[in-house]
């Protein structure tokens, strides 16, 4: 609506062209009389199409009224006051814009001739407001999941069971306010069938539809996070994506991350975190939920070691393998020799180095067929003599004493003949034997159990000083000592050279010798004083 253009009472147009602010003149009506550059600017519409039209234009109806409220109790009350306030502006490209308004009314003798007022355009500052309100939020989000992390970061350090562990990490995040529920998974070696082991939270109905439910968990976002050893999230599980979102929406829940429990390439199960509203988990929270399945994995993985290491009663497993696909068995099988595990180090990249020894076959047939077979990626001969030789080894498949390791089985021989591995493992009385057998059968074709007995471990010290050296070492010099041990360093004539085992290790032979050195004073103090320094 327009009507035709009355006088304005704007200063002089060049004079208010230079004012930052929109400046305007509405006559009694509340049709635009006159408007400044800045209005024509902010507004998207031509002077031409300001000037004469009615202040709806670019106002909403109940914002008009509201203004024109505003007016009559200025009229009544305060002629030769200003008022101010705040309200949205259309554009001419149908967008809004917040506006501050301050005017006032303007008067011909007694009679209300309209109003003028300055604009100014609020909506970069509200921009800016709701960015520092979000920073300021998230910090405090951030804050708040840092220190459950905290929380539980000292809390598994006291923890000597994986059931602790769990049931602890689970309490713990669900009671943050982030969160709702939280749930510890394992899941077979094929990611078939998932076994929840811990939880917390409101909807412990959760547990049972899942166990419950007939879908395929290998499509979910707990075996993908198991397979791929990173935090899966999904921002809005309403949209149904995979079988699984069903149960979860029944419960309320819109959001989730699922967290691998995970040290070096063990994955020790999946921790899901869970929210009531989408898009809960951004790129930092993610982070931070990685760190902290790093840090719980390193707990069970401790856990886990020191219960083989201390059990009074053990599981006692015999397999036998036959796998020509494995270079040991196959190394047998060509050459007619004997082979025999002496022990193993973690490289810091997370592979192994195996040494074994190879009695009844030339040392330089036994290297050729070594160096020729697959995934055979790092070979040197420690010692050899006529038919005899020890061999420092990094085959990168099958990982099976990584995985033994991840539920406290311990090897405790292994020797080949024939083609065929007899292996003996020791397991804490009341591990996971299942996953032990699914374990083996998953890293070799042909994998029998073909002996099972628990028996008493004889009591003794040895574990406890272990333990206690444990505690002294860092990771290097522990992977240090062993690889030296290991590949002959210590015997006369020496097996390795420094710089040999520097090589394998992938470090410079000074910090090599540097970790030696740590590690021997830490191992001579443990056996010569009750209690050590670090």
């Amino acid at each position: 609506m327009s009507r035709e253009r009355g006088n304005g009472l704007l200063p002089d147009e060049a004079v208010v062209s230079t004012v930052g602010d929109g400046v305007y003149q509405l006559d009694e009506d509340g049709y635009f009389l006159a408007v400044n550059d800045a209005v024509v600017e902010a507004t998207g519409y031509d002077r031409d199409e300001l000037v004469g039209t009615h202040v709806s234009l670019v106002v909403n109806e109940d914002d008009v009224a509201r203004l024109e409220a505003e007016i009559a109790d200025l009229l009544k009350n305060d002629p030769g006051g200003v008022r101010a306030t705040e309200l949205p502006i259309r554009t001419a490209d149908g967008g809004t814009l917040a506006f501050e308004l301050r005017f006032s009314v303007v008067r011909e003798g007694d009679d209300f001739a309209g109003t003028v007022g300055v604009a100014r355009d609020v909506s970069a500052k509200e921009r800016r407001d709701a960015e520092l309100k979000a920073q300021r939020d998230e910090l405090e989000r951030l804050r708040r999941v840092n220190a459950v992390i905290r929380s539980i970061d000292r809390a598994v350090v006291r923890a000597d069971t994986v059931e602790t562990i769990e049931q602890m990490v689970c309490d713990r995040i669900a009671a943050a306010d982030p969160y709702r529920f939280a749930l510890v998974v394992r899941f077979d070696p094929q990611y078939e069938e998932l076994r929840p082991k811990a939880w917390a939270g409101i909807d412990e109905e959760y547990v049972e539809l899942l166990r419950r439910a007939n879908f395929d968990v290998s499509a979910g976002p707990g075996a993908r996070a198991a397979r791929t050893r990173t935090v899966q999230v999904f921002q809005d599980i309403e949209t149904g994506e995979y079988d699984w979102s069903e149960p979860a929406s029944e419960c309320g829940f819109r959001s989730l991350a699922a967290v691998p429990l995970v040290h070096d390439e063990t994955v020790y199960g999946v921790l899901g975190v869970y929210s009531d509203r989408p898009y809960a988990f951004d790129e930092p929270e993610r982070k931070v939920l990685g760190e902290l399945g790093e840090m719980v994995g390193y707990a069970l993985l401790a856990v886990e070691t020191r219960r083989a290491l201390l059990a009074k009663r053990v599981v006692q497993l015999s397999f036998r393998i036959a796998d020509e696909e494995y270079v040991f068995t196959a190394l047998s099988a060509r050459e007619g020799c004997t082979v025999r595990f002496e022990g193993e180090v973690f490289h810091p990249d997370g592979t192994l180095l195996l040494y074994v020894s190879v009695r009844g076959a030339a040392p330089s047939r036994v290297v050729d067929f070594c160096r020729d077979f697959a995934n055979v990626s790092h070979l040197r001969v420690v010692s050899e003599r006529d038919e005899e030789c020890l061999l420092e080894i990094r085959y990168d498949e099958p990982m099976v004493l990584t995985t033994l390791t991840h539920y406290g089985g311990v090897v405790k021989s292994a020797i080949v003949e024939e083609g065929v591995a007899d292996v003996h493992i020791d397991l804490p009385d009341g591990g996971n034997v299942r996953e032990i057998v699914d374990a083996m059968a998953n890293a070799f074709d042909s994998s029998e159990l073909v002996s099972r007995q628990t028996v008493e471990r004889p009591v003794d010290t040895r574990g406890q000083f272990r333990d206690a050296l444990d505690r002294r070492l860092t990771d290097r010099q522990r992977t240090a000592l062993m690889a030296a041990y290991h590949g002959g360093y210590f015997d006369w004539p020496r097996g390795s050279t420094g710089e040999e085992l520097a090589e394998s290790l992938d470090i410079s032979a000074p910090t090599l010798h540097k970790h030696l050195r740590l590690a021997e004073k830490k191992f001579l103090s443990t056996v010569f004083e009750e209690s050590g320094g670090s």
